[in-house]
């Protein structure tokens, strides 16, 4: 039951990173990516879910409209409700700036029409952080931000994607038929709002790595452990240099890509930009992950094929990440910028 099993986790971690004068326990970045890389260990999916809901969260604490904050906050710290970003379309992806759903005002309320692609959480969501495009034409400076709660009239989610792993981040696509919305649901104004969702992917693609450093963690763990029991030609393969000359590589590459991600959590916690860092941890975490997994179940043989060991669903997941905020070539994108000044 991942919806009963993300309900506890919420619980439990969501307000790891709100403040403390609003009720949460006013943690650092680097307190909630241990969490993450923990929760990874186990699996990499369900700590996607848990992140996305704890950015939502964070985006919630920060909303100006105090009533409005008060509405959403507590009940997104404990559980009751499950939150979910909507910004991607069947159509807009990288180019978040072309999105297309439209808010349209009429009578000091909001008329929503649009659908919304690859929704982490989409399938059990109850608030909806959705961006839309008040003023067509406008790219950025038209893109607000709304609170949405998902049974409203007008909000309907198809089932989740089936995907090649991470199943429990229940993925979906949303639709948005005449959904109307009173004003004070606009969180963030035309502009703003899309200054918060790129804050917010940049946040996210911290958490991405944090929880692909856990993950690849976790399948380092099992594939030492395997080695030092497996035993061929008289001893524990562990023994043969070769294979722990491959092991040493994927443990480089862990302690490589875990200085990236804290250096992130620095930056964020000392409010500087974290734009380009978050990037390049995203980038470095995700092929780490995925080519480290891979390595992890050459060194279990035809063993790491088996649904009893987790290193084949860890690894399909990690390369999930590949594509969560942002591509690995957007990742380049943002760091290629950098470089020009």
């Amino acid at each position: 039951q991942p919806e009963k099993t993300l309900r506890m986790a919420i619980s439990q971690f969501a307000g790891i990173r709100i403040p403390k004068n609003l009720g949460g326990n006013g943690g650092s970045a680097a307190t909630i990516a241990r969490v993450y890389e923990n929760l990874a260990k186990i699996d990499i999916g369900f700590t996607g879910a848990l992140a996305v809901h704890n950015n939502v969260t964070i985006a919630a604490s920060l909303m100006e409209n105090t009533s409005l904050r008060g509405r959403y906050l507590g009940k997104l710290m404990s559980g009751e409700a499950i939150g979910a970003f909507l910004l991607t379309e069947p159509d807009v992806g990288s180019d978040a700036t072309s999105i297309q759903m439209s808010a349209t005002e009429k009578n000091n309320k909001y008329i929503i029409n649009g659908s919304k692609a690859w929704v982490t959480n989409g399938v059990n969501a109850d608030f909806l952080s959705v961006f839309t495009q008040t003023i067509p034409g406008s790219s950025a400076k038209g893109i607000a931000g709304f609170v949405i709660e998902a049974d409203m009239p007008g909000v309907s989610a198809k089932p989740a994607y089936n995907m090649l792993g991470n199943h429990a981040m229940g993925v979906n696509e949303l639709t948005f038929s005449n959904c109307t919305a009173d004003a004070e649901s606009m969180v963030f104004a035309p502009g703003a709002g899309f200054k918060a969702a790129m804050y917010g992917i940049n946040v996210a693609r911290f958490g991405v790595a944090a929880m692909c450093n856990g993950a690849l963690e976790g399948g380092l763990n099992t594939a030492v452990d395997y080695a030092k029991k497996r035993e061929t030609f008289g001893r524990p393969i562990i023994n043969h240099q070769g294979l722990q000359w491959q092991l040493a590589e994927v443990a480089t590459q862990l302690e490589a890509s875990r200085m990236l991600t804290y250096r992130v959590a620095e930056i964020i916690d000392s409010g500087e930009n974290v734009t380009v860092m978050a990037a390049h941890a995203k980038k470095f975490a995700t092929r780490a992950a995925f080519e480290g997994l891979s390595t992890a179940m050459q060194v279990m043989g035809a063993n790491g094929l088996l649904r009893e060991n987790p290193l084949a669903r860890q690894m399909s997941g990690a390369r999930v990440t590949y594509y969560m905020d942002g591509t690995t070539e957007i990742q380049n994108v943002v760091i290629g910028r950098s470089l020009l000044g």
